[in-house]
């Protein structure tokens, strides 16, 4: 068993994994949402017995708030019992400099909360940076029940990146004392009718520049022959030169996959046809409200329209005026394209 539950997390991610017997599985979680996702990320853990709230991994991918919010409020709420074989973030001790010094960043929320807690904290790679390594190896990591993480981001290059910009970024981050405002929001006009994807494919790719999304953590997981990509916000650049270095040491013409976690919540900045066309994936996983910023957008959906393989599935855990046009019939005559939308706000499990 090897199921992927897209908790509501807002314009957020929170990744609930389990994977196993379906009857003791094993469980992992990937980022924590906004601060307001911690409601149903608690609940959900609720639901476990005490004995069972343990997580063989917690990865928080970088320092956004739509990701980072939710895994705070978990670490604070020590009344939840729950327990943590690893735990996965690259915080400011593990940002290189080109001099190699390394200064402590006092007040660090998630940092500070790993510290206080004694937790296990890049355990699988001696407490340092999780990063890509020179070489064409990826390092791969296997967890408790027989789960094979392979790392394909970040890099060294895009850590050195996010360092000269931490202090911006834990701001907007609400990490620095008082806080501070939501990210101003993105407009666009709505068409509410069926997506035209063959004009959105028209629209030139421009790569997202942003330094936290480009230290995203992303991993091939792999359990049982089933295989899922988690891929953060990750900047395309550095999933295509991971995906070069996989095909080093595997043979294959592509890369087999039973699901995509979108990068960047369907940003059309994060998703490129090159990406595309070099995985074979029948189901792809969008984790948003369509707050702040309107994600999914719609050219990176029309270009899994189109290059993301025949009968391709949508994966979202809301139906929004953004994710509810896919589910258009005429999408699915002309493209083979099909969309899933949770029966309520509970989310989406994704069985692969």
């Amino acid at each position: 068993m090897f199921a992927i539950e897209l908790l509501p997390a807002q314009h957020g991610d929170c990744l609930w994994v389990e994977y196993g017997a379906p009857t003791t599985p094993h469980r992992m979680l990937i980022d924590g949402g906004t601060p307001g996702t911690f409601g149903a990320l608690r609940a959900r853990i609720e639901a476990l017995p005490p004995g069972a709230r343990h997580l063989e991994l917690l990865v928080v991918t970088h320092i956004d708030a739509d990701h980072i919010g939710g895994a705070l409020e978990l670490l604070e709420d020590e009344a939840l019992g729950v327990t943590f074989g690893d735990v996965w973030f690259n915080g400011w001790g593990h940002l290189p400099e080109p001099d190699g010094k390394r200064n402590a960043r006092q007040g660090e929320a998630l940092s500070r909360a790993l510290r206080r807690r004694d937790l296990p904290w890049n355990k699988a790679f001696d407490g340092a940076a999780v990063v890509l390594p020179e070489g064409p190896t990826l390092p791969a990591v296997t967890l408790p029940g027989a789960m094979t993480l392979t790392l394909f981001s970040p890099t060294a290059a895009t850590l050195t990146r996010l360092r000269g910009a931490w202090d911006r970024e834990l701001r907007r981050a609400g990490l620095t004392p008082g806080g501070a405002p939501a990210p101003a929001a993105r407009t666009r006009t709505r068409d509410l009718g069926p997506p035209d994807v063959a004009t959105l494919l028209q629209k030139p790719f421009t790569q997202d520049e942003a330094e936290a999304n480009g230290s995203s953590i992303a991993f091939l997981a792999e359990h049982d022959g089933r295989r899922c990509l988690f891929t953060g916000d990750a900047h395309p650049v550095v999933l295509m030169e991971a995906l070069e270095r996989w095909f080093l040491t595997h043979p294959e013409p592509s890369l087999r996959l039973d699901a995509l976690k979108v990068p960047h919540h369907g940003s059309e900045n994060n998703l490129n046809w090159e990406f595309l066309y070099r995985i074979e994936c029948p189901r792809y996983l969008v984790s948003t409200d369509g707050g702040v910023f309107h994600h999914p957008d719609p050219e990176a959906l029309a270009r899994i329209a189109r290059y993301g393989g025949p009968g391709a599935e949508l994966c979202f855990n809301y139906r929004s005026e953004e994710t509810a046009p896919w589910g258009h019939p005429s999408l699915a005559q002309r493209w083979g394209l099909r969309a899933r939308y949770p029966d309520g706000d509970g989310g989406l499990r994704v069985e692969l």
